[in-house]
């Protein structure tokens, strides 16, 4: 019986120490960590005085009387420590002072108690390992302890009736599991003493054990299970090996009058273990334990999702709209790889963050999961991102790549509780096969649009070379008409229009020429400072006549391999349609500045009229236009067409933001180093 107390005092200890170690800023475990060494010195002056009972017994002037007080005494501090690791878990973990201020009565208490504990009333001084005494006080000092750990376990359920979430869970776990195993230890002990049952006393220890280890994994276990799901689990499990032992019991027996009962037996294991596999799966199933049929579930919600809209933006925002649905929470966003940041409308997760290092690591994070994990600066940043935009879980996916392509963010969920990790897991799946379903989607539209691509440059091409044909007569007329009409005459005026709409229609030639051209870039070393100046003296006239101004210089001015002239060409496209959007007195800017590694990152922003949302997806489509077509303003739809196929000639990417009336953004990214 010593061995089983002296590892009682050990594992209490150990456990207090590894709580600890897991987070010791937080003060659930530095409190708990507290509880570890009360239960050890308690344990550890039982060993004592169980040792120095059988050295009285051997006749040795030992008397385990001392160490029996000294234990205790040590345990009427245990309800105060008790209220203290509860009220950590209420007060969120802060107001540490107040929450001792507050527990000062409960020390008080314990004091006192303690003290009696050292009296004769206690134990009488006549008391013998042999002749077993107690006092008056042993009897008032066990109802006031009884009646303490009561107090505690109908105040921990009222609190807890009132908390919601990680906080609920934490008390179920550690303070009311911990206050009813204290007042059952203090009941059995009480029983086994009054009825002469010393093994009640020892199935007292034994629950405060039990009890006790699973406060310390409900403490440092980063992964949040539900209390139903853990004793559910525990039953199902029990069960079935109860059921297993039962029935290769009465197997074998029924067996053993047919055939030998070795053989019997073995036969019996063999059979039912077997089909212990298969009623483990089943009830597990049965149980919802298994969360296999919740994964098909959603997995076939997703797909039919996906048979339904094939336009990733469009299937993003229904992903979303079923991920809010299926969690129960008010927001989720499916954040992408964007270069230097996954980001989806206005979140953003920068990759150069600590937190994003970590996340990738992991796999997922919860700020419970964080609490939980001891602090460093990678998890102190991923927290401080999730408590800032009120998230209840971030999963990168693929699952293990330290590079994930998808990044799927939830918020708390509307009862407050926290995602468990049964419903990471099938998040996880489900981030995976949504992230594979929108790769195929994206590849899929890159394949039709360059097919549609193709099939209008050809048309570009065909109508070009007719249309160019068409006005090379018109224009050699109008040259060797030139000034035979008196200037102000109704003929002049025709003759200028006729000119204009020919200089246009050249202008369009051009521009479906080069569209409709299988361009193959010059990679050399390009200057940037260089390309910006020509890119402003090439608008300088139009920028001008509009009264606008358009400013800038590269604050990255390094190596960067490109074609220079068609790099001129794509931003000269870009400016002019800036300046084409501003009002007199306005600005456009170009910026080039360094972005993820490797990488330049172009910007040109105006701060014009804005393009309105529904046109925003249509921008970059051959011929579509949202230009007035005038006299002095004409859009043939093709500019931004070859800004993107110049941009995906350097293997880079394009993006627009926009917002009515407060201007546009151009922003590409490029690679700096190109295979020549």
């Amino acid at each position: 019986m010593a061995t089983f107390v002296i590892l009682a005092a050990a594992l209490a200890f150990s456990l207090g120490v590894v709580v600890l170690w897991a987070n010791p800023g937080r003060f659930t475990n530095q409190a708990f960590a507290v509880t570890a060494l009360i239960a050890a010195a308690h344990s550890f002056c039982i060993y004592q005085a169980i040792r120095a009972g059988v050295h009285f017994d051997q006749g040795l002037p030992e008397d385990p009387i001392p160490m029996l007080r000294a234990g205790a005494a040590i345990t009427m501090f245990f309800p105060w420590i008790l209220w203290i690791l509860k009220e950590s878990l209420v007060a969120a973990e802060s107001g540490r002072i107040r929450i001792l201020r507050r527990s000062l009565p409960w020390v008080g208490l314990g004091i006192v108690l303690a003290a009696v504990c050292f009296t004769h009333s206690f134990i009488p001084a006549e008391s013998t390992p042999a002749d077993q005494r107690r006092g008056p006080g042993y009897a008032l000092v066990s109802v006031i302890l009884f009646c303490m750990y009561l107090f505690l376990v109908c105040q921990s359920w009222l609190q807890m009736r009132r908390q919601a979430g990680i906080r609920q869970v934490e008390m179920q776990f550690l303070v009311l599991n911990a206050a009813i195993a204290a007042l059952l230890s203090v009941g059995l002990s009480s029983l086994g003493r009054i009825l002469n049952i010393p093994a009640l006393k020892w199935v007292s220890i034994l629950l405060i054990i039990v009890t006790y280890s699973l406060g310390a994994w409900a403490v440092t276990y980063y992964h949040i299970f539900n209390v139903r799901q853990v004793f559910v689990s525990l039953a199902q499990r029990v069960g079935l090996l109860v059921f297993l032992a039962f029935t290769i019991y009465f197997s074998s027996q029924g067996l053993g009058f047919i055939m030998p009962q070795l053989a019997a037996v073995i036969l019996s294991v063999a059979a039912f273990s077997t089909a212990a596999f298969w009623l483990d799966r089943t009830s597990r199933d049965w149980l919802g334990l298994g969360g296999e049929r919740a994964i098909a579930e959603m997995r076939r919600a997703a797909i039919e999702i996906a048979r339904t809209e094939p336009h990733p933006e469009k299937l993003a925002a229904q992903f979303e709209v079923f991920l809010c649905e299926q969690c129960q929470t008010a927001f989720a966003s499916l954040l992408v790889d964007q270069g230097e940041a996954h980001a989806a409308g206005r979140l953003e997760f920068a990759k150069n963050r600590p937190g994003y290092a970590a996340l990738a690591e992991m796999g997922w994070a919860t700020p419970e999961s964080l609490l939980r994990r001891r602090s460093t600066p990678a998890l102190d940043d991923l927290r401080a991102f999730l408590a800032e935009h009120s998230l209840g879980l971030m999963v990168a996916a693929p699952r293990g790549s330290p590079a994930p392509a998808l990044i799927i963010v939830l918020g708390t969920k509307a009862n407050e509780w926290p995602f468990t990790y049964p419903e990471v897991q099938r998040l996880q799946n489900i981030a995976e096969l949504m992230d594979n379903i929108l790769t195929r989607s994206r590849l899929t539209l890159q394949a039709a649009v360059r097919a549609r691509m193709e099939h209008l440059a050809m048309m570009s091409r065909g109508l070009a070379h007719d249309l160019n044909n068409l006005i090379t007569p018109i224009s050699s007329f109008l040259v060797h008409t030139d000034g035979r009409f008196a200037p102000g005459s109704p003929e002049s005026e025709v003759h200028a229009a006729a000119r204009r709409s020919v200089r246009v229609m050249g202008d369009y030639v051009r521009e479906a020429l080069f569209f409709s051209e299988r361009l193959t870039p010059r990679f050399e070393r390009a200057d940037l400072g260089r390309i910006f100046q020509e890119v402003r003296a090439l608008t300088a006239t139009r920028a001008a006549e509009r009264g606008v101004t358009v400013a800038g210089t590269p604050e990255y001015d390094g190596p960067v391999t490109a074609d220079a002239v068609l790099l001129q060409r794509m931003l000269a496209n870009i400016v002019g349609n800036a300046i084409d959007a501003s009002s007199r007195g306005q600005a456009v800017t170009l910026a080039a500045a360094l972005g993820r590694s490797g990488w330049l990152c172009l910007r040109v922003a105006d701060e014009g009229c804005g393009i309105a949302p529904e046109n925003l997806s249509r921008i970059f489509d051959p011929y579509f236009t949202t230009k007035k077509y005038g006299d002095d303003v004409r859009g043939f739809g093709l500019g931004l067409t070859i800004c993107q196929k110049i941009v995906h000639l350097h293997g880079g990417t394009v993006s627009v933001a926009s917002e009515l009336g407060k201007g546009t953004t151009v922003t590409i990214n490029l690679p700096l180093a190109q295979s020549t």
